[in-house]
């Protein structure tokens, strides 16, 4: 390891404060023809008035590169498909921004976890990689004082603290994050959405502005909750098996024609596809994937109010 953070102090040349959540925007910026291709949803959740971090930007988007191809490259050998989740926030304990970055692949397992960091461990075939990715990310995060580790739950979550530049560090950065927390206090909502790390992002993020939300995995379960109990709001996808969104919102359009204007849509190629038809004629909001979560509140707080 040593040799490795030799590398690393090497090239810290151009260090100085930094937006972290602009790292996060550009670095994903780099990826997003080859997510559109290969069918890879990108979700951000990025925490407004973040304190600027210390650090080089280009090594910072080197490490965030290496987190999100080993992601989209464990999605889609494990399904062909996936959906990347990137957030940030501060930590007001550890004094310190973090970068969370989940994917819904297969996951690490736990004996993996304990050596994923370790140099020439892959759990690649032979040819397909050095293992020395991970373990140069290792050393740059530890070199700027920071911290990465990883978990699995579902899927695999690799997370960046990086101590935040106190003398930049506004006191009302937490309260700038949590702006807007009772946009859904009192109200329900229905995530409909067959990936399962997008409906959980969904989930949480209503959840977290006050709303109280179920989930189903399709439109016939959608339908059997609407049957058990009312909702101010539902965030649909358009492709789902089963019963797909459209014929959802046409079944909603007759049995309860009210809810049916509260549904907001979730796609992903509108443009030139029936898709395009159907949101226009049903005059229902839409967002194209991928898209912020910040969007999808505010189209909430359109809906509730």
């Amino acid at each position: 390891m040593r040799n490795l953070l030799t590398f690393a102090r090497k090239r810290q040349t151009t260090r100085g404060m930094v937006d972290v959540n602009q790292v996060v925007r550009e670095t994903l910026a780099l990826r997003h023809y080859e997510q559109q291709v290969n069918n890879v949803t990108t979700i951000d959740a990025l925490a407004a008035g973040l304190p600027s971090v210390f650090a080089d930007p280009h090594q910072l988007k080197q490490v965030l590169l290496n987190l999100i191809i080993n992601g989209e490259q464990a999605m889609l050998a494990a399904n062909g498909r996936g959906t990347l989740i990137v957030r940030t926030w501060y930590d007001l304990d550890a004094d310190s921004v973090v970068i969370e970055i989940t994917d819904d692949g297969p996951g690490v397992p736990e004996d993996v976890q304990t050596k994923i960091f370790d140099p020439f461990f892959t759990t690649k075939e032979v040819g397909k990689g050095t293992g020395l990715g991970l373990t140069v990310a290792y050393a740059i995060i530890e070199e700027h004082g920071g911290l990465l580790t990883v978990s699995s739950d579902q899927g695999a979550t690799f997370r960046v603290a990086l101590p935040a530049g106190t003398a930049d560090l506004r006191p009302a950065a937490t309260a700038t994050t949590n702006a807007g927390n009772d946009v859904g206090a009192g109200s329900t909502a229905l995530v409909v959405e067959d990936e399962a790390a997008l409906g959980t992002a969904v989930a949480e993020a209503l959840a977290d502005v006050g709303f109280t939300v179920d989930r189903a995995g399709d439109g016939e379960e959608a339908l059997e909750r609407v049957k058990e109990k009312p909702y101010d709001l539902i965030i649909c996808d358009l492709k789902m098996p089963r019963l797909d969104g459209k014929a959802f919102y046409r079944t909603i359009a007759v049995t309860h024609p009210a809810l049916a204007r509260r549904i907001v849509f979730v796609t992903g190629d509108v443009a030139g596809t029936d898709a395009e038809g159907f949101l226009e004629d049903s005059g229902c909001r839409w967002l194209a994937k991928p898209f912020r979560l910040r969007d999808l509140l505010a189209i909430a707080r359109e809906v509730v109010e």
